[in-house]
């Protein structure tokens, strides 16, 4: 069964620019934290019931994912979290539609009409993926392609995004020119340079050295306070879901079952020096040592 846990500020919002909320912030449910706070509650935007996935091996059918049900609502800033090989990526293949589940449903809840085309879920991989053979501002035009629009505003709408992520001065580059950061920042931008409803970001920052992982948590942090996107974000980093979620899922082991939800209040940015900080990353990491299941379950029958 499912433990929710709602916690108190990490610490008060002060100065300017800042939201301000209450010394001692109360106890909320999760998807309710703006009834707490007196703000107007986002809309449902992803709704999973009941899923269900198994994979085949030489040892049978092995179960990735049972039962999982999960909500995020408008503007939410997910984190999935949980040890190596409990389905995190399992989930967000099968959010974003490159896999099917066994059973169960997935369902978007969108804003456009559907005679739009436009990205309704994008998915960044631990790996940029970006075209070799393109420049870093060909590979944000690339999707654009697709939605026919003039050279002049496509390349507008790109240069945009790449200032966004702090590589308009690298436009002309390619691939191979940039830094492990900088190609994220690239894949970052691409991916919004399409306007997608949800945005899934599948261990984006895994393989990156200390100071660049905490710098693009800065700056993620920062574009989605500025383009309000929905996201999800799969990490096995305790401390980078505590400081980058509105609400931290946390995942058991194999097969992978939501095992408890934090909800985080929303003042940001979060200071990992606060006691309550370290407190709330050693309880994670005591459950990820609990996981409470067997690594590996074969499905019979």
């Amino acid at each position: 069964m499912t433990e929710a846990r709602a916690l108190p500020c990490l610490e008060p919002a002060t100065g300017r620019g800042r939201e301000q909320e209450p010394v001692g912030a109360p106890f909320f449910l999760p998807g309710e934290p703006a009834r707490a706070y007196g703000r107007a509650k986002p809309r449902l935007k992803l709704e999973i019931r009941d899923v269900t996935k198994t994979f085949t091996s030489a040892q049978g059918l092995i179960r990735a994912l049972s039962n999982i049900n999960l909500t995020v609502h408008e503007g939410e800033f997910a984190c999935i979290l949980g040890p190596s090989g409990c389905g995190k990526s399992t989930l967000l293949h099968l959010i974003a539609g490159l896999e099917l589940p066994d059973h169960g449903e997935i369902r978007l809840y969108s804003s456009r009409a559907k005679k739009e085309k436009k990205a309704e879920k994008l998915i960044i991989f631990q790996e940029a993926a970006l075209f070799p053979w393109l420049t870093v501002l060909e590979n944000v035009l690339f999707g654009l392609r697709l939605q026919k629009l003039g050279a002049k505003e496509s390349k507008e709408r790109a240069m945009h995004f790449l200032a966004l992520v702090k590589l308009e001065d690298f436009a002309n580059c390619f691939v191979h020119e940039l830094s492990g950061g900088m190609k994220q920042r690239a894949a970052l931008a691409r991916a919004l340079v399409l306007n997608p409803e949800l945005l899934l970001m599948d261990e984006p920052f895994a393989a990156l050295d200390f100071q660049t992982r905490e710098k693009l948590q800065q700056e993620l942090e920062e574009i989605w306070r500025r383009t309000k996107k929905t996201i999800i974000f799969v990490t096995h980093n305790v401390e980078e879901a505590i400081t980058l979620g509105d609400r931290v899922i946390l995942l058991s082991g194999h097969p992978g079952t939501v095992k408890r939800e934090y909800t985080l209040p929303p003042g940001r940015p979060r200071q990992k020096e606060t006691p309550f900080f370290a407190e709330l990353a050693a309880e994670i990491k005591r459950d990820f040592q609990n996981p409470g299941r067997e690594l590996v379950e074969q499905v019979t029958g």
